[in-house]
C-alpha cells in the first residue's frame, strides 16, 4: 500500500503548524497567564512538539530512527503537559508525579526498544498503547467538566469528538501491529503506511484540538468579562443601595426621599390625592436616658419595620432623621388620611415592646404631621407645612396627627 507522504514530509507540516500554533499561544500566555489557567501547559506542549519535529527533520542526530523515537518522547511529554492544561483549566486535581513516572516508564521502554527489539512493530505497539492511556484521560476529564460552565460546553464536546476517534484509531493501529507481531511481519525501519496515516491523522486533529483550546482560551476570556460586568453591576447596584437607604434602620435615607418628593412635585402642578406625613416619635429622649442608647436604636430599627410593613406598594417611607420618619402616600383622600393614620399609630402603640426589646415597661407612642400637596407649594414650603402640623399635635399632647 503505497501512500502519497513520507515521514520527513508529514514531519514538515507538522512543525510549520505547531511552531505557528506555538508562537500564537505564547502570545496569549504573555498577556492572559493570570487569566486563562492552564495556558501555559498548552503552551510548553506545542513548543515540545515543535522541538520534536525538528529533530525529526533535521540532522542534529544522524540516526533516522533514533531521531524519530526521541521525536515521539517529546510528543508524549508534549501530550502529558496538554493534560495538564486540561487539568488546570478545569480546576481538576491530579496527581502529577504518576504521569511524570509514567513518562520516565515510556523513556526507558523507549530506549530498550531501540537496543534490543529488531521489529518496529513492538515499539509502534508501545507508543501506541501510550497515546491510547492519555487520550482515555483527555476523554474521561472532559466528559466529567462538559457541563462545567455553558461558556465552554461546544468546545468541551468537539474536545471528546476529536479524541474519541484519535482513540478509535490508535486502537485500530494497535490491532493491526499486533496482528502483525502475530504473522511474523518485520518492518526493515521504524516507518510504514500505517504509521504515516498515523502521523497525519495526528497533524490534523492534534490541530483541531489546539483550536479547540482557542476556543476554550477565547470563550475564558469573553466569560471573565462578561463577570466582571455583572460584578460592577453588582457592586453598583449595592453602591446605590447604600446610597439610598439609612444605615441603621435599612429603610430610605433622608437624601433618597428628598429627590423622591422633588420628583413628585415636579410632575404633580394641581392639587392631588399624594400626603406627606412627618412622625416623630414621643419622648424619645427619655427613652434613651431609661433604657440606653442601644434600645434607643433598636426602637428605630423596629419602628422602620412596622412601617415597612403597613405602607402601601406605592407608598414610600424613610428615615428622615433621629427619631424622625417621613411617609410619601399616593392615592390617599383627605377624608381616609385620619383612618390611615389612626391604623399606624395604633401599630406602634400596640407592638409588644417590653418583651420584644426585653424592657420592662417600655410604651412607643408617635406624633404625626401632615399636608396634602397642592401643586403649587415648594418641596421646602410642603416640608415646612408638615412640619408645623408635627410640632402642633406635640404640643397639643403627642400621640396624635395633625393635618388636612
Amino acid at each position: 500500500m503505497e501512500f502519497p507522504f513520507d515521514q520527513s514530509t508529514i514531519a514538515f507540516f507538522s512543525l510549520f503548524f505547531y511552531g505557528i500554533l506555538a508562537i500564537f499561544f505564547f502570545t496569549l500566555w504573555i498577556g492572559n497567564r493570570h487569566h486563562v489557567a492552564g495556558l501555559g501547559y498548552w503552551t510548553i506542549n506545542l513548543v515540545l512538539q515543535v522541538v520534536g519535529k525538528s529533530i525529526s527533520i533535521s540532522s542534529i542526530i544522524p540516526n533516522v530512527q533514533l531521531a524519530s523515537i526521541i521525536g515521539y518522547l517529546l510528543s508524549s511529554t508534549g501530550a502529558v503537559f496538554f493534560y495538564f492544561g486540561l487539568a488546570a483549566f478545569t480546576h481538576t486535581a491530579i496527581h502529577k508525579k504518576f504521569y511524570y513516572a509514567l513518562l520516565a516508564v515510556i523513556a526507558l521502554i523507549i530506549v530498550l526498544s531501540v537496543n534490543f527489539i529488531s521489529n518496529p512493530n513492538a515499539r509502534s505497539i508501545v507508543y501506541g498503547i501510550a497515546v491510547l492511556f492519555i487520550s482515555s484521560r483527555y476523554l474521561a476529564l472532559v466528559w466529567k467538566k462538559r457541563n462545567l460552565n455553558p461558556w465552554y460546553t461546544r468546545p468541551f464536546l468537539l474536545l471528546f469528538i476529536l479524541y474519541s476517534i484519535l482513540t478509535l484509531f490508535y486502537i485500530l493501529r494497535i490491532t493491526s501491529d499486533i496482528i502483525a507481531l502475530i504473522k511474523g511481519d518485520i518492518l526493515q525501519t521504524y516507518d510504514s503506511p500505517l504509521l504515516r496515516m498515523s502521523q497525519l491523522l495526528n497533524l490534523g486533529l492534534l490541530i483541531g484540538v489546539s483550536f479547540c483550546n482557542l476556543m476554550l482560551v477565547n470563550k475564558k476570556l469573553l466569560y471573565d468579562l462578561a463577570k466582571d460586568g455583572q460584578d460592577k453591576d453588582k457592586k453598583m447596584g449595592d453602591l446605590k443601595i447604600l446610597a439610598e437607604h439609612d444605615g441603621l434602620t435599612g429603610i430610605l435615607n433622608r437624601s433618597a426621599m428628598e429627590m423622591y418628593l422633588e420628583t413628585l412635585l415636579d410632575q404633580t402642578k394641581q392639587p392631588c390625592r399624594c400626603m406627606v406625613n412627618m412622625v416623630d416619635v414621643d419622648n424619645f429622649k427619655l427613652i434613651n436616658d431609661t433604657y440606653g442608647h442601644e434600645t434607643g436604636d433598636l426602637v428605630l430599627i423596629h419602628l422602620a419595620k412596622i412601617f415597612a410593613g403597613l405602607i402601601r406598594e406605592h407608598d414610600k417611607v424613610g428615615r428622615w432623621g433621629g427619631d424622625e420618619f417621613l411617609f410619601i402616600m399616593k392615592q390617599v383622600s383627605p377624608e381616609d388620611a385620619p383612618k390611615l393614620l389612626r391604623r399606624l399609630h395604633h401599630a406602634v402603640a400596640e407592638y409588644d415592646w417590653g418583651n420584644v426589646l426585653n424592657a420592662p415597661n417600655l410604651r412607643v407612642c408617635i406624633s404625626s404631621g401632615y399636608a396634602f400637596i397642592n401643586g403649587k407649594e415648594s418641596k421646602s414650603d410642603l416640608l415646612r407645612k408638615t412640619d408645623l402640623n408635627l410640632y402642633t399635635a406635640k404640643q397639643n399632647g403627642r400621640n396624635q396627627s395633625v393635618g388636612g
